[in-house]
């Protein structure tokens, strides 16, 4: 498929402003601590935190290059109830795209022990991370392709979406009488 087929093949499914630039869609990369002691953290938990942080550095690039704002969301839970409710069974858990990595806890112990094709560890292994990352950054990039394959949002919805909702203010002039000129 030559680019002016592309364009035309785009044409009726997405806004002119999407047209020439790529959507950009978010990655929401959850990472679940137990509050343990009143704290929301630990050292493991803070090492595993920094370990993540290295992989997302490593993986950005082609993230930005996919389209891909990847965030990561810090997630607490305090209680059984919460525990129960986002099936939470060891601390820290990270979750992205339905791909899921924790460590197991050994008995009634603050050992964490992390597997990862094959290999036991006591910290979690820096490459299962960029795998993490790497899977779930593939998977929202199918989303989206499928997404957008599929024609998006509906032609009568797309009269009311915005593409940039700052570009639609109005602008305050020192003429007009905007909702601070007159008051």
């Amino acid at each position: 498929m030559t680019t002016a087929q592309a364009h035309d093949v785009l044409s009726p499914v997405l806004p002119p402003t999407l047209r020439d630039a790529p959507p950009r869609v978010r990655l929401s990369v959850e990472y679940w601590t137990v509050t343990m002691d009143g704290a929301d953290s630990c050292g493991s938990c803070d090492e595993t935190l920094t370990a993540l942080q290295t992989a997302l550095a490593q993986v950005r690039p082609v993230a930005q290059a996919l389209g891909i704002d990847v965030d990561i969301v810090p997630r607490t839970v305090a209680t059984w109830a919460q525990a129960l409710e986002h099936v939470i069974v060891a601390s820290p858990t990270i979750r992205a795209e339905g791909i899921e990595l924790h460590p197991m806890h050994s008995g009634d112990t603050e050992a964490r022990v992390w597997w990862w094709r094959g290999a036991i560890s006591d910290t979690v292994p820096g490459q299962a991370l960029t795998d993490l990352l790497v899977r779930a950054l593939a998977a929202r990039s199918r989303r989206l392709g499928v997404y957008l394959e599929q024609g998006g949002p509906a032609p009568y919805v797309r009269r009311y979406l915005q593409v940039d909702p700052a570009a639609v203010m109005p602008v305050a002039s020192g003429s007009g009488c905007g909702p601070s000129a007159c008051s």
